[in-house]
């Protein structure tokens, strides 16, 4: 009897303490209000997400760790500001800081493809979901540090290809590549400098200002005659030697290289009182015996009356020859937008 008394004591205890506890699968993780003391801060970012479904309560958690990342990229698009560059009529030209900017946010966005989500939780209580993103800054920061040795390479090869070669076109082409690479490491840095816990990155060898301003040299001295064709041609030339000039370039009759705008516009039948006027408007490069590459734009415009459609038309193929024509010409020394 004695025997079975002190076992029913023990059963009675253990029943109670039970009853006490919290099951291990219902306890509140450590990083649900604070930090996680398995993926501390020093070895990882990480980003917590809470939602009625677990599926949201994750995509919340990728969220909310990415948030460190659009501020940076915000904090750079501002700082990149600074490289833009004035041309002869003293209007910023503003692609350079596009171009930097787009980097950071892709670099980013490749960086984000390695978070994962390393744990969850629901509350017993509430039954809300709990998610916890991480991602590891050394695996992240050996990616990026690998990606940017390469283009550092690649830009010291660049870099010594516009000074050996005898070709003004294939230096500006060389130059451009090395400022293409270094804005391709702009991002890449900005990503290190997040997942590197020191938050130095790789400080880059050339700064970018200084790329930029040494192939904006050399565009100066590029030198290209304007010619157009198709629809009112004198018009149109005067237009894109305007716009070479205004985008840095020197422009004079028998140059060494020649750029051709060609307007192919067509006037449509009118409709509701409305004249329209559709077409192509396409510049050509050519020089040292070849064609450097070609670009087209697609136009329609309408006016009242037939004079003021044409008035649009112009104002429009205008329009595209000052805000691009500095960036086709880059694009043709690139190898984009040849024939």
């Amino acid at each position: 009897m004695k025997t079975s008394a002190r076992i029913l004591s023990l059963a009675a205890f253990l029943l109670l303490t039970a009853c006490g506890m919290t099951k291990p699968q219902d306890a509140q993780p450590d990083w649900v209000t604070g930090n996680s003391g398995s993926f501390p801060a020093s070895s990882y970012l990480t980003g917590r997400g809470q939602a009625d479904e677990m599926a949201v309560a994750k995509d919340r958690a990728r969220a909310d760790l990415a948030k460190v990342f659009s501020v940076n990229v915000s904090e750079q698009t501002h700082d990149v500001s600074s490289y833009s560059q004035t041309n002869a009529g003293g209007t910023p030209v503003m692609q350079n800081t596009m171009d930097v900017s787009r980097n950071v946010s892709t670099r980013t966005d490749q960086v984000l493809s390695g978070v994962a989500i390393s744990d969850s939780w629901q509350d017993p209580k509430t039954h809300e979901y709990y998610a916890l993103a991480t991602l590891s800054r050394s695996q992240a920061s050996a990616a990026l540090r690998q990606q940017i040795g390469d283009l550092d390479a690649g830009t010291t090869a660049y870099l010594n290809q516009a000074q050996n070669s005898s070709d003004l076109f294939d230096k500006i082409t060389a130059a451009g590549q090395a400022v293409d690479a270094q804005e391709t490491r702009t991002g890449l840095q900005h990503a290190l400098q997040v997942v590197d816990a020191t938050g130095m990155g790789i400080p880059p060898n050339w700064p970018l200002a200084k790329l930029q301003a040494d192939r904006a040299a050399l565009l100066k001295q590029f030198q290209v005659s304007a010619t157009a064709d198709g629809r009112n041609p004198e018009a149109v030339k005067k237009l894109l030697a305007g716009a070479l000039g205004d985008a840095g370039f020197t422009v004079v009759d028998g140059a060494p290289y020649t750029m051709t705008a060609n307007l192919d516009a067509a006037d449509l039948q009118p409709q509701g009182g409305w004249y329209w006027i559709t077409g192509t408007l396409q510049v050509t490069l050519n020089g040292s015996g070849r064609a450097h590459g070609v670009r087209r734009w697609d136009l329609k415009v309408s006016g009242t009356d037939p004079q003021l459609a044409e008035q649009r038309l112009m104002d429009q193929v205008a329009q595209y020859l000052q805000s691009d024509i500095q960036g086709t010409v880059l694009g043709f020394a690139s190898g984009k937008n040849t024939p």
